[in-house]
């Protein structure tokens, strides 16, 4: 009987299924992974501001020589409006994003920059 005991005891203190290692590339910490999550979303958020300031640029050079045609005129207001538009909802965004984090989570920032825990 204690030679089985001895191989029960040593089949469950040995690990079964082994460890398995992350691909290469893959954030062994969750800090790097919130700071990948933080990195991608001011990103997109600079590329958007960035292409609404320029449409807005643009939007203002097409109205100064637009030349009085109303074609063109209408053209460049709908471009200067649309480009405010998009800074607007970028802008609302974010707040949407805080008010949706703080009825969920109790936190303004817990979306925007998340705190993960390591299992």
């Amino acid at each position: 009987m204690n030679i089985l005991n001895q191989l029960i005891n040593s089949a469950y203190a040995t690990d079964v299924i082994g460890t398995i290692d992350l691909p290469a590339g893959i954030p062994k910490e969750t800090s790097q992974t919130t700071d990948i999550i933080s990195a991608l979303i001011r990103f997109i958020v600079v590329v958007g501001g960035v292409f609404a300031l320029w449409q807005l640029l643009s939007g203002g050079f097409q109205f100064i020589s637009s030349g009085g045609d109303k074609g063109k005129l209408a053209e460049a207001q709908n471009k200067i409006t649309m480009s405010l538009v998009g800074l607007v909802i970028i802008a609302a965004s974010f707040i949407i994003i805080a008010i949706i984090s703080k009825v969920l989570f109790d936190d303004f920032g817990a979306i925007l920059a998340p705190k993960l825990q390591s299992i």
